[in-house]
């Protein structure tokens, strides 16, 4: 079957330039007044990321097996998961109820989520699932220019931020970063709601919503 690159290079550039948007503060106002779910806080993003991939839930009182396995607990199985891990299912429920009770503003919210076994245990593999899969999640939309890409709710007052939260429905966190202020302040005048606003995608290599930081030292690189 004969392929015409060009048409399909052009198929696929015009695919993305769909998704792409570029407007106003107050355009991405709008755009949350209409859809909240656009602004998601990390653990929140991640736990519906895992979850929508479905979850089913083995009972030990109606399988035999599952009670010589697990004993009397119920065990959850994870879509998101299931094809590369076997064998630690509690694990992994673990980590899915650390993200679910950050998601809702839990105590988890301020602490950090730290991988610790021996090697092979698929610390590395969990996390790299996770950081794979951000870059198939829904682009999400940042202040244009910002080296941290952060959310552009981050403009917002103080002061006007619970009005903001109770109009749109949203939680907002987080204040601008030194760039961002300054660009705010020096060009835009303070005037923010003229601040544009992009849309962006995650992106592993790009280092877009997804960091890496190495293990340095050499008595646990190999436990976390």
């Amino acid at each position: 079957m004969s392929m015409n690159f060009k048409e399909f290079i052009e198929t696929d550039r015009e695919k993305y330039s769909t998704q792409k948007f570029e407007g106003s503060f107050l355009d991405y106002l709008d755009i949350v007044k209409e859809n909240p779910e656009v602004v998601k806080l990390a653990h929140k993003r991640i736990y519906d990321m895992i979850v929508s991939k479905g979850v089913e839930e083995l009972k030990a009182d109606e399988n035999p097996k599952i009670r010589k396995i697990y004993g009397n607990d119920l065990i959850r199985k994870y879509g998101f998961f299931k094809d590369d891990f076997y064998g630690i299912d509690k694990v992994i429920m673990k980590l899915v109820s650390y993200f679910k009770s950050a998601a809702m503003k839990g105590e988890e919210s301020r602490q950090v989520l730290y991988l610790v076994g021996p090697v092979g245990a698929g610390k590395s593999s969990i996390v790299e699932s996770l950081k794979s899969a951000l870059e198939e999640c829904e682009s999400v939309y940042s202040l244009k220019g910002c080296p941290m890409h952060e959310e552009p709710l981050h403009l917002l007052p103080k002061h006007l931020r619970p009005k903001f939260q109770e109009m749109l429905g949203v939680q907002i966190e987080g204040d601008l970063c030194p760039i961002c202020k300054y660009k705010l302040t020096h060009e835009l005048n303070g005037v923010y709601e003229d601040f544009p606003v992009e849309r962006t995608e995650f992106s592993i290599r790009s280092r877009k919503g997804v960091g890496v930081v190495p293990p340095v030292d050499p008595n646990n690189q190999d436990t976390s």
